[in-house]
């Protein structure tokens, strides 16, 4: 494979001269840029707007360079979308807290309700709203930095936050680090949405997903978890050694039921490690790109695009139909502030938290699935 060519072929095929000068505007005075990682097999657009994924492209079993992540690719596109999180890193808390309330050393702190009841994926003004900045950039890296502030959606604590892509060959790693000033809560995750088969090209129900997971958890009719793990055994969560999305879909059961498809956390086998583990894999039959995902976090976020419905412009012009794109969302339990049986996601003066996920891209006519 020629290097030079396709990293040509690959700002080819998103006109990247062009792009690139559409995203040199502003968000309340905060400059917007979009950043571009290459290597031979790969490439990755990533905006300082919220962090947001636009572009993942890598080569399929023709040669040809597939986009595989769903979501607009303008400044407008994402400001006007009714999904506020394609592509984008999530905090300060990923997920769900019920009623949007904890209890921190014994006070009591109220978030944004910005789902229903509850408080959904660090709320209104979360993360994946922030203009970050970029405070290293190479051929292959970029790091970026945030100062969340204390009492950002009722959150306590200033919390100084580090995230880092690198692109290596066929793996993207995502490594997080972060520091507070006061007891606070965090559970980053980042939230692209893919299509393996391609941006806009169909329905993602024909794509294969294996998740090495044992168990996961059941949900309310609200959405937050019922407090349990349950096996996957004789179930349709059961994606361990590969399996369509279609036939688990359709299968019968009262959570699919609940969700609508899925929308649930699968537990990851072998937590806790401090080396990354594999979560997840996919691939499409269809243009032979496989995607695997390793994580240190404790869990994965199953979302099948369930509330897609074509309302949003996606890259190409086409729209965001229903179940055009799902999610593998690494992160800590929903709910875990008000569940002491979960993983802990406390975050104290003195400690760092770290986080690492790694997307590594393979083609099925040379590489073996897992």
């Amino acid at each position: 494979m020629n290097a030079d060519r396709h990293m040509i072929s690959f700002r080819n095929k998103i006109k990247w001269s062009r792009l690139a000068g559409q995203w040199q505007q502003a968000v309340d005075h905060a400059p917007l840029a979009l950043y571009i990682l290459e290597s031979d097999v790969a490439c990755v657009t990533i905006t300082n707007f919220g962090l947001r994924m636009v572009h993942l492209l890598v080569a399929g079993s023709d040669g040809e360079p597939v986009d595989i992540v769903v979501g607009p690719e303008t400044p407008e596109g994402f400001f006007q979308s009714s999904n506020p999180y394609y592509g984008a890193v999530i905090g300060r808390y990923a997920n769900r807290i019920a009623a949007g309330r904890f209890t921190l050393n014994g006070q009591t702190c109220q978030l944004a309700c910005n789902n229903g009841p509850n408080h959904l994926h660090g709320g209104v003004t979360g993360l994946h709203n922030q203009v970050w900045d970029c405070v290293q950039q190479t051929e292959r890296e970029l790091v970026f930095e945030h100062t969340s502030p204390d009492g950002a959606e009722g959150y306590p604590g200033n919390v100084s936050i580090r995230v880092a892509f690198q692109l290596s060959g066929n793996r993207l790693t995502m490594r997080y680090e972060a520091t507070t000033d006061a007891p606070t809560l965090l559970n980053l995750t980042h939230h692209p949405f893919f299509n393996l088969s391609g941006c806009g090209s169909s329905n993602i129900e024909d794509q294969q997903l294996d998740l090495e997971c044992d168990n996961y958890l059941p949900v309310r009719p609200d959405m937050i978890p019922e407090g349990t793990l349950r096996p996957v055994d004789g179930t349709p969560f059961d994606f361990r050694g590969g399996v369509s999305v279609t036939t688990q879909l359709q299968q019968e059961h009262q959570q699919l039921r609940r969700a609508g498809g899925f929308d649930h956390t699968f537990v990851r086998r072998g937590y806790p490690s401090d080396e990354p583990g594999l979560v997840a894999a996919a691939w499409s039959e269809r243009t032979g790109i496989g995607l695997r995902i390793l994580t240190t976090e404790p869990g994965v976020q199953l979302y099948t695009g369930n509330f897609m419905d074509g309302t949003n412009v996606v890259k190409n012009g086409a729209a965001d139909l229903y179940r055009s794109a799902f999610c593998l969302e690494t992160q800590h339990f929903p709910d875990s502030p008000n569940q002491p049986q979960f993983p802990p996601v406390v975050l104290n003066p003195g400690q760092t938290w770290q986080s690492t996920t790694v997307f590594e891209f393979f083609n099925q006519g040379t590489t073996n699935r897992l």
